[in-house]
């Protein structure tokens, strides 16, 4: 494989940006829980 149609391969593009956006989407959600849980643990403590 020459290295100038590995920069040129367009077809593992799309994938690779699945994959950044469902990780992405992953942190998100996974901040958004956690803040609400460690928000809700503050509040039955008081």
């Amino acid at each position: 494989m020459q290295i100038k149609t590995m920069f040129t391969e367009s077809r593992a593009v799309s994938p690779v940006i699945g994959v950044i956006l469902m990780v992405a989407i992953t942190v998100i959600l996974a901040a958004v829980i956690g803040t609400f849980v460690l928000g809700l643990g503050d509040q039955v403590g008081d």
